[in-house]
């Protein structure tokens, strides 16, 4: 199956219309994509990803999820797109330009993209009333700004999806937290609190720490009620012998809202300081199966959230998955799904019931509820976000995996 998709992707060419040019080794997709001054139509879009600087890596894999999407749609539907590619080279202050180009010059009907700029991508998607589709966790961005459309898995839905999991389902009461002193550790933070309690659950004790600490030893012990090391000496006549005590601990669940990296190194000295029977519970930054299969067995059992595995047995997700390392020799993670599934969503409605203008295609993108892609469901609200679930995986012998109902 690989061996066919490779020589399919292979001999099919690739014209982008750019401000800049890809990455020469940027992977081919059957996409058309036409050069500068061809006419330009009704399914005309626009991208605008950070295909250079700090974030060029997840704006191209997200631009490879883009054309993906383009490419299996236009086979589908019979149609030509064109896509009209710009680099925001990483830098906000590039966007009011590209967009007032991609709007009034280019007369797109809709732009992808981009990252993290939510705020300004709002401002600018209300200024020219074109629907912007904009890769984000800043939830609350559009106001009253329909024209933004947020698809993304927030924080506070993955702490909804894992409270479930840990009160409801599992049956665990007492939880401590230890986060980051930074404003997203600190909000992370505030809504487990919240979801927790509102749940019959307490929060019995609680750390932080420095953005660059590595070392948690101080703050687990103090989470623990553990001073100094665990242990103690029985002198016998035929000499000394020293017992490890293991701390009893008065808390089930330790909520660690960091990296995965970071995440290693937590679990690693809460066996070393002999903490036993903790369930380890984060986020979606933990969704990272290369790291999990070399490194994961300290983690064995822990839990996060997520809208994407690699693991799912669902054919559809498979299918995603083979034809995407196909194509690019990388296995697909969340936000590549996303995007995948965003751009399914926007341009299928785009081709399907050819709407006649901007407000039109908004429209229809709003109305849409049925929509289950290989990230799940997705649907918009009213004001543009996004309505994403998240699902609870867990890390077993070097593996992520869906938890079961």
């Amino acid at each position: 199956m690989k061996r066919s998709l490779l020589i399919i992707f292979a001999t099919l060419a690739l014209a982008v219309a750019a401000r800049g040019a890809l990455c020469s080794d940027h992977p081919p997709f059957p996409s058309a994509l036409f050069a500068a001054g061809e006419k330009r139509g009704a399914e005309t879009i626009g991208v605008i990803l950070p295909l250079t600087g700090k974030h060029a890596a997840y704006g191209n894999h997200v631009l490879d999820a883009i054309l993906m999407a383009s490419s299996v749609l236009e086979r589908t539907n019979h149609h030509r797109l064109t896509l009209l590619i710009r680099d925001s080279e990483s830098r906000p202050e590039t966007l009011p330009g590209l967009v007032r180009e991609l709007a009034d010059r280019e007369k797109v009907i809709l732009i992808l993209g981009p990252l993290g700029e939510g705020t300004e991508a709002a401002r600018l998607a209300r200024e020219k009333k074109v629907p912007i589709l904009v890769f984000t966790q800043q939830e609350g961005i559009g106001g009253d700004n329909a024209y933004i459309l947020r698809d993304y898995l927030t924080i506070r839905v993955q702490i909804q999806a894992l409270a479930d999991y840990a009160v409801s389902r599992r049956g665990l009461r007492r939880f401590a937290m230890l986060y980051p002193s930074d404003d997203g550790g600190r909000e992370a933070a505030r809504l487990f609190r919240e979801e927790v309690t509102r749940r019959g659950g307490r929060i019995l004790r609680e750390r932080t720490y420095g953005r660059r600490q590595i070392d948690f030893a101080d703050e687990i012990r103090f989470l623990a009620g553990v001073k100094g090391t665990s242990g103690r000496e029985i002198v016998e006549p035929e000499g000394s012998i020293e017992i490890s005590i293991s701390p009893v601990v008065d808390f089930e669940a330790l909520f660690f809202p960091d990296s995965l990296g970071r995440a290693f190194l937590a679990a690693s000295q809460l066996a070393d300081l002999q903490i036993r029977g903790v369930q380890m519970m984060g986020l979606s930054s933990w969704n990272q199966s290369d790291r999990v299969r070399k490194e994961g067995g300290v983690l064995e059992g822990a839990v996060f959230t997520d809208t994407f595995c690699m693991n799912d047995s669902s054919r559809m997700v498979q299918d995603f998955i083979e034809r995407y390392y196909a194509a690019t020799g990388r296995e697909p993670g969340s936000l590549e799904a996303m995007a995948y599934d965003g751009t399914m969503l926007a341009v299928r409605l785009l081709l399907k019931e050819k709407p006649g203008s901007r407000e039109d295609l908004r429209r229809l993108i709003i109305a849409n509820p049925d929509f289950r892609g290989v990230s799940g469901k997705l649907s918009f609200a009213p004001d543009g976000e996004s309505r994403r679930g998240a699902m609870v995986l867990k890390i077993t012998q070097g593996q992520i995996v869906p938890v079961g109902e």
